[in-house]
Order: C-alpha cells, then structure tokens, then sequence
C-alpha cells in the first residue's frame, strides 16, 4: 500500500508540474504595416532548434539571432527593394533580436526584447507572449521613429507607408 501511495504522489507531481521549458524547432519574424493603399507584411522563418528555460538564470534564458535584411520576403521584387532600403541594408544588413528572461507566472509567459535595427538598440521588458497548441507568440507596436527612421514614400508621397509597423514572434514547439 505505502508502493502504491508513493507511486500516486510521484505520479501527481510529475504531472500537474507547470512546465518549465520548451523546445522550439523554428523561429518566425513577421513585420506589418499600413500604407495609403494598403497593408503588406515581410517575413522571416528560420529552422533552429531551442530550449525556452522560464523563470531560469539570464544565461540560459535567451535566443539570440542575427537576421540578414535581404532575407526577409515581403511578397514581390518592389516591396523587397523598399523594404530593404528603408532599414538602410547597405550599410546595416543584419538585423539583431534577443529574446531573455522568459518568464511564467501562472501561465501567464513574458520576455524580453532586445531589438537592434539599423545600429540603433531598443528594449522592451516584459513583452506578453501567448502560448496555444505549439506555439508560443508575441507582438510589439514599433515607430520608424524609434529608429530614427522615415516611412518611405512612392509617387510624389501619393503612397505612404504608415508611422506604425507591427513585429510579430512566433517561436513553434515541437
């Protein structure tokens, strides 16, 4: 009876323990915006294996990635070239996130965010993820202004893009 009874205590333990990290198999970056005419979204997927650590030691508890600008795809050759040239790909051809401190407190998941762009280094601390069925995701609100940054324009300014663009995270478990 007390083989049974230990079993049953083990068995609950192991069971009703949140779980304190992820494997996550491929990281995607999405970036959105508005323009006078329109929306367009640029992405970025990348197949790269992670432990997602919460609540653990800033060492263990990071991604870090440094994304080329040219890789991201926005959908057609001219809003690649914009897209490009508005981050500046030149002179500034990667793109630095770092993702840390990811925490869990009653199922509510945070990070931070280390966002540098254009040689220019943003935070953001607790960043609110979400997670459901295999993934794990976030957003922030950026301003080209944040980066020292103009919205381009096309046709005499006819078509402007918005001062608002939207990063999307997700980070897919397995």
């Amino acid at each position: 009876m007390r083989v049974f009874s230990l079993i049953f205590m083990i068995t609950v333990a192991l069971f009703s323990t949140p779980k304190d990290y992820l494997l996550v198999s491929t990281k995607q970056f999405i970036v959105r915006g508005t323009t006078s005419i329109g929306g367009f979204e640029c992405n970025y997927d990348m197949n790269a294996k992670d432990t997602l650590y919460f609540n653990k030691a800033q060492k263990l508890n990071k991604i870090s990635h440094s994304i080329p600008v040219k890789k991201f795809g926005c959908g057609n050759f001219i809003l690649n070239h914009d897209f490009r040239k508005t981050l500046k790909e030149k002179e500034f051809p990667q793109i630095e996130i770092e993702l840390s401190n990811f925490k869990n407190h009653n199922n509510q998941y945070s990070c931070d965010l280390i966002l540098k762009l254009v040689g220019k280094q943003r935070v953001y601390k607790n960043l609110p993820l979400k997670i459901n069925q295999n993934r794990l995701h976030g957003n922030i609100i950026l301003n080209f202004s944040d980066f020292e940054l103009t919205p381009p324009k096309k046709m005499g300014g006819a078509i402007k893009v918005g001062e608002e663009i939207e990063l999307f995270i997700n980070l897919y478990t397995q």
